[in-house]
């Protein structure tokens, strides 16, 4: 089910032949946070929400770019609200970002990414950039010994051309990993959930449901198949199933990960932004914001990303 909802005016066909870039909510929330700074920099013009049933709805007052990053002569927007997720486009438009900012309900994430999905095919967006993080304390050894703390996996529809950019940086495409015996327990108890869920279906509700509850357990079979052919993301949200229905059904995507772990983040999406946009050239810097250190502008929330300082009296 396509759950995009376009603000007053705005076009949907303006949508096709974008780039979309879009975060799963991960370890650390580095890809948030990511997005957080191409939201702030480049001043993108809101054009829509996505309303989900599968993820947990917010409000809060919008983000802004830090004071301190902001002239004085740059028009100051008028007070807005933030939703749980929200789309926003560049004016020249190019690219398409989507900001998530609340988690998606449990048990219910494989639902959310195939809305997705449906949104992506009915948009007809030119390619698709996911940004996600992967547990480092996960890493095997051929990624601890790497030099750089990002992975990246294509799809087959992928541009030659943006896979040799990529390739040209020095990106290693994400090895594959063997699930733990907890993944392993994990996913077994949720197979008996949905095999179990059917079968109380086919008894309440006759033969109708029966036929659909084994075609369910098909389908189900069916995705486990589709998923295994993209390598796991530990921690790494909705990624790794996003990527594989997007590559089953054709769509370009190129899905960045970076590894991280729990504590202050801000780097990590630095890093991750700085990737990003190395390959795909969203954000280019002028030569006296280069020479002045103005890389990126750092939205207002994060001086409350992990709480006020200590008062130096306590001590």
């Amino acid at each position: 089910m396509n759950s995009f909802v376009p603000s007053p005016g705005f076009d949907v066909s303006r949508l096709k032949g974008t780039t979309l870039i879009l975060p799963s909510v991960s370890i650390g929330n580095v890809p948030q946070l990511a997005t957080d700074l191409f939201l702030s920099t480049l001043n993108l013009d809101r054009v829509g929400c996505i309303e989900d049933e599968n993820v947990i709805p917010v409000l809060g007052p919008a983000d802004r770019p830090h004071p301190s990053s902001v002239s004085a002569s740059t028009p100051q927007p008028q007070q807005q609200l933030s939703l749980a997720i929200e789309v926003f486009q560049s004016k020249d438009g190019q690219w398409t970002i989507v900001q998530q900012r609340s988690p998606t309900v449990r048990h219910r994430s494989h639902f959310f990414a195939d809305n997705l999905i449906q949104f992506i095919k009915d948009s007809g967006f030119a390619q698709v950039v996911l940004l996600a993080s992967a547990d480092g304390a996960r890493r095997i050894d051929v990624q601890l010994r790497s030099g750089t703390p990002v992975r990246y996996i294509g799809s087959p529809a992928l541009s030659s051309l943006l896979v040799d950019k990529i390739q040209g940086l020095g990106l290693q495409p994400l090895e594959s990993v063997p699930p733990t015996e907890e993944e392993k327990r994990n996913a077994e108890i949720h197979r008996k959930e949905q095999h179990a869920a059917a079968l109380a279906a086919a008894a309440a509700s006759g033969l109708a449901d029966r036929v659909q509850g084994i075609q369910l357990e098909g389908e189900q079979e069916q995705a486990q198949q589709v998923l295994e052919k993209v390598p796991r993301i530990p921690n790494g949200g909705i990624a790794r199933r996003f990527h594989s229905l997007c590559q089953e059904q054709g769509i370009a995507i190129l899905t960045l990960v970076l590894f991280a772990m729990e504590g202050d983040n801000a780097p990590d999406a630095i890093f991750l932004a700085n990737v990003a946009n190395a390959i795909l050239n969203v954000h280019v810097p002028t030569q006296e914001q280069i020479m002045s250190g103005e890389g990126w502008k750092f939205p207002k929330s994060w001086d409350s990303l992990y709480g006020n300082t200590h008062h130096e009296d306590m001590y």
